[in-house]
């Protein structure tokens, strides 16, 4: 297991999608802080699908999360034109395997077969939305990130058993709109 590359390229490594829209890469957002993020939210939205009848494993949520980047750490960051022209799965398969562990909760996530995969991926896009709401509330302009992250998490939220949760990830989502930094 290379676990110190995993670690130290994890909190290391700044989200290309943001430098490449004009954030410095001294504010840029880490792999790992967008893992973490992306694992609370996904503990959160699973405990709520819980409370409301769902099986579901909140724990388990929340791991998927927090692992599914984990493959950029040897890969990097890679930009939409790049994964648009090679096979981005199987290099991230390749990534997981180097580092000898996560390779099963990735997996799981692509396959978007259980429900916690299904919230994993749900809380992946809304971190980024969110993220993308703090840097334009700062000046940046990121509004077609927005754009794009709010209408995947709307595609997500038209499945089960995520459409049970619309309200709560919707409350998220204002949670930021509403702040004024002034």
């Amino acid at each position: 297991m290379k676990l110190e590359r995993l670690l130290e390229g994890a909190k290391n490594l700044v989200r290309t999608g943001w430098m490449q829209n004009g954030i410095p890469s001294a504010m840029g957002e880490t792999v790992a802080s967008h893992s973490f993020e992306a694992s609370v939210l996904a503990y959160i939205l699973s405990t709520e699908l819980k409370r409301k009848g769902v099986e579901i494993n909140p724990e388990h949520s929340a791991v998927i999360a927090l692992f599914h980047d984990a493959g950029e750490t040897l890969l990097g960051d890679l930009p939409k034109w790049a994964t648009n022209r090679i096979n981005k799965r199987e290099a991230e398969v390749e990534a997981f395997d180097e580092l000898g562990i996560g390779k099963d909760l990735f997996l799981e996530l692509k396959e978007l077969k259980t429900n916690e995969a299904k919230v994993a991926k749900l809380s992946d896009r809304l971190s980024t939305y969110l993220q993308g709401l703090r840097y334009k509330r700062i000046g940046f302009n990121v509004d077609e990130i927005i754009s794009s992250y709010a209408e995947e998490i709307d595609k997500l939220l038209s499945i089960e058993p995520l459409n049970q949760i619309r309200e709560l990830v919707t409350k998220i989502m204002n949670s930021l709109n509403m702040m004024n930094p002034k």
